[in-house]
């Protein structure tokens, strides 16, 4: 049984699949499987899967109707073997000290729940910046279910224990920022969160990806932390940090399409909140 099972969401990801998959084969920590989840492509991204399952019996692809991505995650989740689940999309990639940080973080913690790190940006050009700056999370620390309302983590290859999936029922399919939900939901129900702050993945930036549409991520996380609030799960503070991410989101949302001078004010607004709790 491998200690990590990366699961790889892919719909109509041949341009990326193969870059993301030749990462995987560069973890200097060989302990994972990768079960790759063709969601419904039209394309060759199912090929592209099978012939690395050929060159390699650790990867698995499987296939099924498009169901979105919490769908796909819901089924590479349950097809995984792994104590430890490893979230990688498609068009993003896992450094090649990954794992080995990873694994080395989680013996050093062992009540961690979630671990989350660093990362970049990777844009077409072929720029990268860091997520988190240098001064921006530069040490080892605990996100609380309050930091999570205002704010998620940089959650491109967490880590997370395989019970977690199974205690909140796995992804949601309904909503369209299906790592955000997840994340709430475990750590309402009590998952210990650690972060560190090594530069571990990339994460691709386009114009065209799901996560450009910020209208409707912070829809979804409205969504969300309305779906909590109506819960027995949250504490007094965590209600009141609760409501604050609600207006956070409703006041960005009408905040978008503004004149740049503005665009400019939003920005520094959301720099100084990422110095406080990040980004996703």
């Amino acid at each position: 049984m491998p200690q990590f099972s990366i699961v790889v969401p892919a719909y109509n990801a041949s341009d990326t699949l193969a870059e993301t998959l030749e990462a995987v084969i560069s973890q200097e920590c060989s302990d994972w499987e990768c079960i790759v989840v063709d969601d419904g492509s039209t394309d060759n991204t199912r090929a592209i899967a099978d012939g690395f399952a050929a060159r390699d019996a650790r990867f698995r692809a499987v296939s099924q109707e498009n169901r979105g991505t919490g769908g796909a995650y819901t089924t590479g989740v349950r097809e995984a073997a792994g104590d430890w689940i490893t979230i990688c999309s498609a068009d993003d990639a896992l450094l090649p000290t990954h794992l080995r940080v990873m694994a080395d973080a989680i013996a050093d913690n062992p009540t961690a729940d979630i671990v989350s790190c660093n990362g970049y940006f990777y844009y077409e050009d072929g720029r990268q910046t860091p997520v988190y700056p240098d001064g921006v999370e530069d040490s080892v620390r605990s996100w609380t279910v309050e930091n999570l309302l205002e704010r998620c983590f940089f959650s491109v290859g967490a880590c997370y224990r395989r019970k977690w999936f199974d205690t909140v029922g796995g992804y949601a399919e309904d909503v369209f920022g299906e790592d955000y939900d997840f994340w709430l939901r475990t750590m309402a129900c009590g998952a210990t969160h650690l972060y560190i702050p090594a530069r571990l993945a990339l994460h691709r930036v386009t114009a065209t990806q799901k996560s450009a549409d910020h209208r409707k991520a912070y829809e979804s996380d409205i969504r969300s932390i309305t779906t909590l609030l109506g819960s027995d799960t949250l504490d007094g503070r965590q209600r009141r940090a609760a409501r604050a991410g609600i207006r956070l989101r409703r006041r960005l949302i009408s905040e978008i399409g503004r004149p740049v001078s503005l665009k400019r004010r939003v920005g520094r607004r959301i720099r100084k909140m990422m110095s406080r709790f990040g980004a996703r």
